[in-house]
C-alpha cells in the first residue's frame, strides 16, 4: 500500500475512507483532476480504457476500482468487508475522500453507467467536492421501460443475447462468474457494431469481475445507485453538467438523456452517433471530443 501522491498509471492500493482502493493516475498533475467512476458495479475500471486515459491531454485523469470491485478491498470470502459496506452512500463517500486526498480542491467527475448514478450521489452528499459533472451512458430516472419496449433496435438485439439470471447456478459459482456471463450474454445490447463483438469480448476478457454485490442485490437490500430525485439534486447543485449518451443506447434509452437535458437548461447534451451503451468503445472520437470540448469551455 502506498500514498496517493506516489500512485502512477500502473496503479496502487491506497487507504481512503477506511477502505483499500486500487487507484491509477494518468497525465500532468498540474491539470484539473478528472475522477472517473466505473459502472457495474461488479466490473472494474479497465473497460473504460484506453478512452478514459486518452483524456490525459486535457485533465489529470484518476481511475479507481469501487470497493468490492477489481483490486479494491473485497467482501467475504475474498476480503473482510461486510456486505453492508457496499451500499451506494458509502461509495459516494469514497469518491469524496479520493477527491479531498488529491488536494486540488473540487474535481471534475465522470460517472459511467451505474457509476453515473454514484456520481449523482456524490453531488447529493458532498456537493462541494464536485466542480463539473460528466454523466456518461447513465440515467437520472428509472421509469423508461416503455421507451425500451417501443424500440425496434432493443427488441432485435435482445433476441441476440444469451439470457443469464440471478437464479442461475453461477450466482454461487466462482468469483465474478455471473457478472462475466452476463457481460458476454448482453454484449449485443452493449455495443452497436456487431462486427466488433470480438474486439469487445477481448475488452471483457481483461475485466476483473467480482461477485461481491450479488448477495445484497438478490436479497433486495442493495440501495439504489443514485439519489431518489436525481434531477432535483442536480438542479439544486447548479454546476456544469455534460450528458454524454449513445444515440443507439439500448440500456438507458436516449430519451432519459434528453429529458434530463430539458430539466437542466444549462446542461450540455452530446448524443454520440452509431454508439450504444459502450459509446466510448463504439465511437471514441466523438465521445472524447464531447468531453474535451466541455472541459475546455466551462
Amino acid at each position: 500500500m502506498v500514498n496517493l501522491a506516489d500512485v502512477t498509471d500502473r496503479g496502487s492500493v491506497v487507504r481512503l475512507n477506511g477502505v483499500d482502493l486500487f487507484v491509477r493516475r494518468f497525465g500532468d498533475r498540474d491539470l484539473p483532476p478528472l475522477v472517473v467512476i466505473h459502472g457495474g458495479p461488479t466490473w472494474d475500471h479497465s473497460y473504460l480504457l484506453p478512452a478514459a486515459a486518452d483524456l490525459a491531454d486535457t485533465a489529470h485523469v484518476v481511475l479507481f476500482d469501487l470497493r468490492g470491485c477489481g483490486r479494491s478491498q473485497r467482501t467475504a470470502p475474498i476480503g473482510d468487508l461486510p456486505d453492508g459496506a457496499l451500499q451506494p452512500p458509502r461509495l459516494a463517500d469514497d469518491v469524496a475522500a479520493l477527491i479531498e486526498a488529491l488536494g486540488s480542491g473540487p474535481a471534475d467527475v465522470l460517472g459511467f453507467s451505474w457509476g453515473g448514478r454514484i456520481a449523482m450521489r456524490v453531488v447529493e452528499q458532498h456537493p462541494g467536492v464536485v466542480r463539473r459533472l460528466v454523466l456518461a451512458s447513465t440515467t437520472a430516472y428509472t421509469d423508461f421501460d416503455d421507451e425500451l419496449a417501443a424500440s425496434a433496435d432493443y427488441r432485435a438485439r435482445r433476441r441476440l443475447c444469451t439470457a443469464v439470471g440471478f437464479d442461475d447456478p453461477l450466482v454461487t459459482g466462482p468469483d465474478g462468474a455471473l457478472s462475466r456471463a452476463m457481460a458476454y450474454g448482453d454484449a449485443p445490447l452493449q455495443v452497436w457494431r456487431l462486427d466488433r463483438l470480438d474486439d469487445w469480448h477481448r475488452v471483457l476478457a481483461a475485466v476483473r469481475f467480482t461477485s461481491d454485490y450479488n448477495r445484497l442485490y438478490t436479497s433486495g437490500a442493495l440501495l439504489p445507485g443514485g439519489p431518489d430525485d436525481a434531477e432535483a439534486v442536480l438542479r439544486d447543485w447548479g454546476g456544469p453538467v455534460l450528458i454524454l449518451h449513445g444515440a443507439r443506447e439500448m440500456g438507458f434509452p436516449v430519451g432519459v438523456a434528453r429529458r434530463l437535458h430539458a430539466a437542466l437548461p444549462a446542461s450540455t447534451l452530446v448524443e454520440v452517433p452509431e454508439a450504444a451503451h459502450m459509446a466510448h468503445f463504439d465511437n471514441p472520437g466523438v465521445w472524447l471530443a464531447g468531453i474535451r470540448d466541455f472541459l475546455r469551455a466551462t
